[in-house]
């Protein structure tokens, strides 16, 4: 902002930002007029005693009455402002204008009824008086610039009132010392002046900073409300949908069961053998089906569970080499038909792990299904059992496959987040494995960790801490390589 549109926005305000700052500035003058009017007060009952010793007590008494008034109406007038900003936050330009016009009408009165003394008490032969008069007219130029430095308007009001006064006094009675005393009165307001302006300017960049302090507040006011209203929002739909798919499970897994059971039995032809080949054939898909949607649905329930602090693990002594032998009768059959060869490698002694069976099957499970699925005919998948250089143990499994790029890791740990490689996939999955994996890890005190290089393969370790090892023999050492941790 320039120079020009700086002093016209501190006189009349001009909308925007610069009206607020331009009613925080009349707060200020409004504020420091209402603590300085008793001073004021105390000031005009000096200079009454004073001048009562030489002037006739009536006139005194009309310029000590004119002055109360005076200082109190001001006063009250600041007050006013004062509580009308403070139940209305932002006033209307218009409304600001007229303020600004009354605040410099009362700064106008004020001092003219107190500069009236060097008329009304000036004794043509009392050379001393009247250079008492002068003084105090001088002396009171300071406290009257500061008192209206806020606003520049009442500023040049106070300065032109007081210096009119002081030199048309000079002038009318002909001072013998004119030239010395107002060459001299008008280098010190200059003085003042200067001052007073550069604490004008103070005044105006702190008005401006209270302003922005201000829109800050109400800005984060306003954010922390709505941040807190989505909160609520959110925990009452995930409070919904827990309760939702608790129900569900009792609804879908019954009737799911039933398929899957009367499939199997006519898929195996318990009663009897079926003459349509054909009927067999679909009996078979219904089976596979009914168990694939019931996966589904378990890591659906597993993953509302882990998400809502709700799955509980029963920890138990777990053989680790029985459960990589489960889950590697499980995938082989599919690891066979694309020839991907699964290899170990695993640490001597095992140590057995304290945790929940079926979460660290589920865990291999899925990181051994996921290895199989991406990985390209004619590759090598490993299941590693191992300890990392730090002695923390883990288990994970390492493929050949196309690779995850870094910037996709978080998505392809997210409830239901697929990487490019898996939406290009059909049947693909749906993007639970990986965010089940890193839940039951969690609910165990551990973290996943996964390292991957595009065109090269991926390695997925599922760590856990030393203190879950029933058994702990000399650690080995696991491959050295650097590594994405997520807790």
């Amino acid at each position: 902002m320039s120079n020009w549109a700086r002093l016209l926005s501190a006189i009349v305000p001009m909308g925007g930002r610069s009206n607020a700052v331009f009613q925080q500035r009349l707060r200020d003058l409004a504020l420091a007029h209402v603590l300085s009017h008793k001073f004021d007060w105390l000031m005009v009952v000096a200079v009454a005693i004073a001048c009562s010793t030489w002037v006739e007590w009536q006139v005194v008494a009309i310029w000590f009455a004119a002055n109360t008034a005076s200082l109190y109406l001001s006063a009250r007038h600041a007050a006013t402002y004062l509580e009308v900003t403070d139940q209305q936050k932002q006033l209307r330009p218009d409304a600001l204008r007229r303020w600004l016009v009354s605040f410099g009408l009362y700064t106008f009165l004020y001092l003219s009824i107190w500069s009236s003394a060097l008329f009304l008490f000036w004794m043509p032969d009392k050379f001393g008086n009247n250079v008492f008069l002068l003084a105090i007219a001088a002396v009171s130029v300071s406290p009257n610039l500061i008192l209206n430095r806020p606003l520049p308007s009442n500023f040049l009001i106070a300065a032109i009132t007081l210096a009119g006064f002081f030199l048309g006094a000079l002038a009318w009675h002909a001072f013998s010392m004119l030239t010395v005393v107002a060459g001299s009165y008008i280098a010190y307001m200059i003085v003042i002046a200067g001052h007073c302006l550069q604490l004008s300017e103070t005044t105006r960049q702190s008005a401006a900073l209270s302003v922005e302090k201000n829109e800050l507040i109400t800005a984060l006011s306003k954010s922390k409300k709505e941040s807190d209203a989505a909160r609520m929002r959110a925990e009452e739909a995930n409070r919904a949908k827990s309760q939702f798919l608790a129900n569900m499970s009792h609804e879908l897994r019954t009737p799911l069961n039933a398929i899957i059971g009367f499939s199997e039995v006519m898929n195996k032809q318990v009663f009897g053998p079926m003459t349509n080949e054909k009927y067999l054939q679909y009996s078979d898909d219904i089976h596979s089906s009914g168990q694939h949607l019931l996966a589904l649905i378990n890591d659906v329930l597993d993953l509302s569970k882990i998400e809502a602090g709700q799955y509980t693990i029963f920890e138990e002594a777990v053989d680790l080499s029985i459960i990589a032998d489960d889950c590697l009768r499980l995938v082989n059959l599919r690891a066979h038909a694309v020839n991907i060869e699964i290899k170990k490698r695993f640490v001597h002694p095992l140590p057995e792990l304290k945790a929940d069976q079926r979460g660290v099957r589920q865990i291999w499970l899925n990181l051994l299904t996921n290895a199989v699925k991406f990985a390209p005919p004619g590759s090598r998948v490993t299941m590693i059992i191992d300890y990392l250089p730090d002695g923390r143990f883990y288990f994970g499994v390492e493929d050949e496959g196309p690779g995850i790029p870094e910037e996709e890791f978080e998505t392809v740990l997210s409830s239901f987040g697929q990487g490019k490689e898996g939406k290009a996939r059909p049947g693909s999955g749906t993007g639970l494995g990986l965010a089940i994996v890193r839940g039951l890890l969690e609910a165990h005190g551990g973290h996943f960790e996964l390292e991957s290089e595009v065109g090269r393969g991926t390695l997925v370790r599922a760590v856990f801490p030393t203190g879950r090892l029933l058994t702990i023999p000399e650690a080995g050492h696991g491959i050295r390589r650097t590594s994405v941790a997520y807790p």
